[in-house]
């Protein structure tokens, strides 16, 4: 009878659980601009975390701990958009001006590639061709100035929600774990708790090693594009930089704008060997250096996993489903892992 107690108690707990998780998961979901706050949020934690579990180890109180880093953090940001967002805002600005023109020297490119493909093909194929490639960039360029008074709109909610998340969560976040995991039936404690353990060792280190990457190769493709003198360089360098996180078409994808606005510009003026060596240079900095060093040894995921998780996550989600993708794929693996050495053991 008392077994039977026991046994529907660790049910009812475990139900609340999974009711609770995934109430959290349709929130992040369908609440607007929350998934995005969480995961930056998330991102802020894991990088300031190790100097605030420093701090604490060295006699701070955890508020302070967390408070003298997170102001620190904060300060350098701020210093940075100081510096960076008029830059960045005259740059964008001046793309929308000249788009007109850029356009146009896009039109002479399609008139040869026209040609070209007509030398193939049918020439009607040709124009189908080259018209639709032409209602797209025209497309593309009006939704993106359109929805930037929107897309500003949510990131300025977002950066005010974020950083209130991190701050919570660096004071808070261990006190938030140990009630979950008072929820979770004893049975299963053991297994939580170890997944705990490692989900937040192994995110903690994936996030900082992509931020780390994500810099390096925005910085060198910034340099690279400043010295040939090719305009917009700072806009160009942050797109290449977080489209970098996406695995293996993340760097075409992110060379693609300097080379449509190179192909476009009215005097033809642009040497792309030096423009391609700014991007394979970046890229061989990334692949030679960085990915083995920092980024590989992390998160050990087979390349056709890491290729279904991108298409999945673009699917679901678009770039940012691409970008998160290879951390939640990650998660997902040593979940799965750890729920099977735990089955298997107590079968035993």
């Amino acid at each position: 009878m008392q077994n039977s107690t026991i046994k529907k108690i660790h049910r009812r707990k475990l139900i609340f659980f999974l009711g609770l998780l995934f109430f959290f998961i349709l929130s992040l979901l369908f609440i607007k601009n929350l998934l995005v706050s969480f995961l930056l949020a998330f991102v802020g934690f894991f990088l300031l975390n190790p100097v605030v579990d420093l701090l604490e180890r060295r006699g701070l109180s955890r508020t302070w701990s967390a408070v003298v880093p997170f102001f620190v953090f904060c300060l350098i940001c701020w210093i940075s958009v100081q510096l960076f967002l008029p830059l960045l805002v005259a740059q964008f600005e001046s793309l929308k001006t000249e788009y007109p023109r850029y356009l146009s020297g896009f039109e002479k490119v399609l008139v040869d590639f026209k040609s070209w493909v007509s030398r193939l093909t049918d020439s009607t194929y040709a124009e189908h061709i080259a018209a639709h490639i032409q209602q797209y960039l025209q497309s593309a360029a009006q939704n993106t100035f359109r929805d930037l008074p929107e897309v500003i709109s949510n990131s300025l909610t977002i950066l005010l929600l974020a950083p209130f998340l991190t701050f919570f969560m660096l004071i808070d976040g261990r006190k938030w774990v140990r009630t979950i995991l008072s929820l979770v039936p004893n049975s299963f404690f053991e297994l939580a708790l170890n997944l705990n353990y490692q989900i937040i060792t192994q995110m903690g280190g994936f996030v900082r090693a992509r931020l780390l990457e994500t810099f390096i190769v925005g910085f060198v493709i910034w340099v690279g594009l400043v010295l040939i003198n090719f305009p917009y360089a700072l806009i160009l360098s942050v797109i290449a930089g977080l489209l970098n996180l996406i695995p293996y078409i993340g760097p075409f994808i992110g060379a693609a704008p300097a080379f449509l606005i190179a192909m476009a510009s009215p005097d033809r003026s642009t040497n792309f060997a030096l423009l391609s060596l700014v991007y394979i240079s970046a890229q061989i900095i990334d692949i030679a250096i960085i990915v083995p060093l920092v980024v590989a040894k992390i998160v050990d995921l087979h390349p056709v996993t890491v290729v279904l998780s991108v298409i999945v996550g673009s699917q679901l989600m678009g770039v940012l489903g691409m970008i998160i993708s290879i951390p939640v794929a990650s998660v997902m693996k040593v979940t799965f892992q750890s729920l099977y050495a735990h089955l298997t053991e107590f079968r035993k």
